[in-house]
């Protein structure tokens, strides 16, 4: 009879970054992650015969819940980022989660909360490689976190007070286009995605938010030309993933050109599925199209055209860009766009949907 091999007490896992992970089952059946990462499968076995051995001698807590004193930025991170489940998005938190495993955790994650200093932040954020954008988010995370732990009196003050760390400073201008150039673009598109960069293009609608809308979402009468948007699709784990927009300022009506009706109702008829929750923008599969399609199809459209390299994105900042030459105020950019900044302001400055619908109609041209 075959002997029986016995079962290794935790799973060490090695993650993108090359780092190691290590979890096991406490003895009252629920799963812990080490507080930290580590630099070898070495080092994350030890951590789990430590565990293992407090187990045996009946010390065992579970590791989130052991004297405060000894509580690592790794150890709070996590907890921190476990109590989001319910406030950020699935997207979001994967993207946190990233920012913590790869950029944040290897350098700090083994420093006391308590310890933790200025110059040891300003010293991580100095060492990171030149991904400005990643940089800047990854430290705007970590300045999050630390204020929570300033609002649970575990840290007087927050060290993570570099000037200007979390602006993002761009390696590419965005393209402002005006209206004309728009609609040449459009022009030069797949027949599928054409009234997709038109639409883009005059309402300022995020990507995620196009390719989530649905026929009922799109008015198109007589007296009336309008999106309204009331969810956002995002990539989650190569999946979609399909849910409220980013913030309460994203739900919203935006008002339309009234020549956009017939090209929006030409495009429902040989392209969006039906029903009135019949996706406007499915691919040929039935699913929101992924970026990269139609990111390839806009890039060939722009050369024909000579604009050159462009982004999706860069539609939504036309539209922006023109709709403050247009006169739009704070409060008619912020209503039509939804954005979250400059809030107060926006409390106090009242837009009305007559006022946009004449704005809007100004940056058809």
């Amino acid at each position: 009879m075959a002997r029986r091999t016995r079962r290794a007490f935790g799973a060490p896992r090695q993650l993108t970054s090359g780092r190691w992970q290590a979890r096991y089952r406490g003895p009252n059946g629920i799963d812990y992650k080490a507080p930290r990462t580590f630099e070898t499968k070495l080092d994350a076995d030890a951590w789990l015969a430590a565990e293992r051995r407090l187990i045996q001698l009946d010390a065992w807590t579970p590791p989130d819940q052991r004297q405060p004193r000894g509580l690592t930025l790794a150890t709070y991170a996590d907890r921190w980022w476990r109590e989001t489940e319910r406030r950020h998005k699935p997207r979001t938190r994967v993207l946190n989660r990233g920012y913590l495993d790869n950029v944040i955790l290897p350098e700090l994650g083994d420093v006391p909360l308590a310890g933790l200093d200025a110059g040891q932040v300003r010293r991580w954020f100095a060492g990171l490689d030149d991904y400005p954008t990643r940089n800047a988010n990854a430290y705007s995370l970590l300045r999050t976190i630390l204020n929570q732990a300033v609002d649970d009196e575990l840290i007087d003050a927050n060290p993570a007070r570099i000037r200007k760390a979390a602006s993002k400073t761009r390696k590419v201008e965005p393209v402002a286009l005006e209206a004309d150039s728009i609609r040449q673009l459009a022009a030069a598109m797949p027949a599928r995605w054409r009234a997709l960069v038109l639409l883009a293009g005059f309402s300022g609608l995020r990507y995620g938010e196009l390719v989530a809308l649905r026929r009922r979402d799109l008015t198109l009468t007589d007296t009336e030309c309008s999106v309204t948007v009331r969810r956002a699709a995002s990539r989650v784990a190569g999946q979609w993933v399909i849910s409220s927009p980013k913030s309460a300022a994203a739900l919203r009506t935006v008002p339309l050109p009234r020549e956009l009706s017939a090209d929006l109702g030409a495009h429902l008829e040989a392209f969006a599925l039906p029903g009135r929750d019949g996706l406007v923008f499915p691919a040929e599969q039935g699913e929101p199209p992924h970026e990269n399609t139609v990111r390839a199809n806009l890039h060939r459209a722009a050369e024909r055209i000579g604009i050159g390299h462009m982004r999706f994105h860069d539609l939504r900042h036309s539209y922006a860009t023109a709709l403050a030459r247009a006169g739009a105020t704070l409060a008619d950019h912020m209503s039509i766009m939804g954005h979250t900044s400059a809030a107060m302001s926006a409390r106090y400055t009242h837009a009305t949907s007559t006022r946009n619908a004449v704005l809007v109609q100004r940056v058809w041209g």
